[in-house]
């Protein structure tokens, strides 16, 4: 109850902006990833499409279960980008997402239930071009967490945070080569954030 009006896209992207999560996702992309023109990006749980701000001219395909975020983004982004109401599990979406360079999943998982966290991997590892890569960026416990973060993230609105080793390893179960990037304090909240990178799609 406390969080329903967040699905509300116009309330989820002002508290966005207002906690500095899209800047701190901004960043790391632009300073961490290359994605080269027109190759194809995948954004798993897109929200309204505002990843296309820190993005170059791309093949972009964005989906989100959230019919009134993909509205939005439809509205503001849909001359330059596609997007899909539903899950990874649809079998549209799976078409869609096919020979991607890039594959983003920004604070997306730790909303999700274990199982649809799988399915997005398993998405991902499937899709991706050999070339490609798969863009992590979730909240985390570790060790070293500002305190007033780690109270944060214990209220959070996703609530399958996970550890950083666990995220880590499973990662590692999808793709052979993760780089890691641990990001602390972020957010107006201090949060801890972990950017993972992983490469060489295993194959099942």
């Amino acid at each position: 109850t406390i969080y329903a009006p967040l699905r509300t896209a116009r309330l989820y992207n002002l508290l966005q902006e207002y906690v500095g999560g899209s800047r701190d996702r901004a960043d790391f992309v632009r300073t961490r990833v290359v994605i080269g023109p027109d190759q194809k990006v995948v954004d798993a749980g897109c929200g309204t499409g505002s990843a296309l701000e820190f993005l170059p001219s791309v093949n972009y395909f964005g989906y989100d279960p959230n019919p009134d975020y993909i509205r939005v983004a439809r509205s503001r982004y849909g001359s330059r980008a596609e997007f899909f109401c539903g899950n990874a599990g649809n079998p549209q979406v799976r078409q869609l997402a096919q020979d991607a360079d890039v594959f983003l999943s920004l604070g997306v998982l730790h909303h999700l239930t274990d199982q649809q966290i799988g399915e997005i991997l398993n998405l991902a590892r499937a899709c991706l071009r050999p070339t490609g890569c798969f863009v992590f960026y979730e909240p985390c416990f570790s060790a070293k967490d500002d305190w007033v973060g780690r109270v944060f993230m214990r209220l959070d609105r996703g609530r399958n945070i996970k550890t950083d080793q666990a995220w880590r390893a499973l990662v590692s179960q999808y793709f052979e080569t993760v780089e890691e990037f641990i990001r602390r304090p972020v957010y107006l909240f201090r949060y801890t954030i972990q950017a993972l990178i992983g490469r060489n799609p295993r194959q099942w």
